[in-house]
């Protein structure tokens, strides 16, 4: 499978999956909300139903109701809270059929595949220092895949730019600011691969619910400190291509 379409579908695929555990969580709020409203409003009723009817029947439909509504609002309250939203990139994607074929693929490629990556590590943490250090690598990440994504941008309007160019100097002077552009985000590529090698270690030694009595405690705070070094990196170079692309920006 080419690269770009691989990663086309890991972020899509991501996208998908943290959209459907949302919308399933989110519903089965609703539906236990639902019922115990629903039930709330037979208990409500039925005293008065039981003087007009004469029935004082309807009385213990109204107790098994108030019960009924007592159990839904508690599973509501129970239903598990909602996953904090992931940390992915914001700026707009090129087009996959124009990043085809251009220099600035491979890097971009790269740091869309590490977000998913991050994405996966972060979904099998426990709660903890862990997850949380992993959750703010996937910050700075996106960040810079933001960065990544609007230099693919500048590329592709280069590149277009030198073919229609007929003079050799002037396509030449284009194509040193291509090769700088991307040198830019493969830079930047380097850096993610730093902090998913870091990350991985840090899952690797995070103890799980069979090893937490095997895995020494210390291990795991000297992986967290690994990972924060690369987190402040990746800030960095998230920080640099802001700062690019407000120079490119200016007049």
């Amino acid at each position: 499978m080419p690269e770009w379409l691989r990663a086309d579908i890991e972020r899509r695929n991501l996208l998908r999956g943290e959209q459907r555990l949302i919308r399933a969580q989110a519903r089965q709020r609703r539906r236990a909300a639902a019922s115990a409203r629903a039930w709330s409003g037979v208990a409500v009723l039925t005293p008065a139903v039981a003087v007009l009817d004469g029935t004082w029947g309807w009385l213990v439909v109204g107790a098994g109701a108030l019960v009924r509504a007592g159990l839904s609002w508690r599973q509501a309250r129970a239903a598990p809270a909602l996953p904090a939203a992931l940390p992915l990139p914001t700026a707009p994607l090129p087009s996959r059929l124009r990043i085809r074929g251009s220099a600035a693929a491979e890097p971009l490629h790269r740091g869309e595949a590490a977000v998913v990556a991050l994405a996966a590590m972060l979904r099998s943490l426990p709660p903890g220092a862990a997850a949380e250090a992993v959750r703010a690598a996937m910050a700075s990440a996106a960040q810079v895949v933001d960065g990544l994504r609007g230099q693919a941008a500048r590329a592709l309007a280069c590149e277009s730019a030198a073919r229609t160019v007929v003079d050799p100097g002037r396509r030449a002077e284009i194509t040193t600011t291509i090769t700088g552009l991307v040198s830019s985000m493969t830079t930047a590529a380097d850096a993610l691969d730093e902090m998913l090698a870091a990350a991985s270690d840090l899952l690797a030694s995070t103890p799980s619910a069979l090893s937490s009595a095997l895995s020494p405690a210390g291990a795991v705070a000297g992986r967290d400190g690994e990972l924060e070094r690369g987190t402040a990196a990746l800030r960095g170079f998230a920080d640099g291509l802001r700062e690019l692309m407000r120079d490119g920006s200016g007049p």
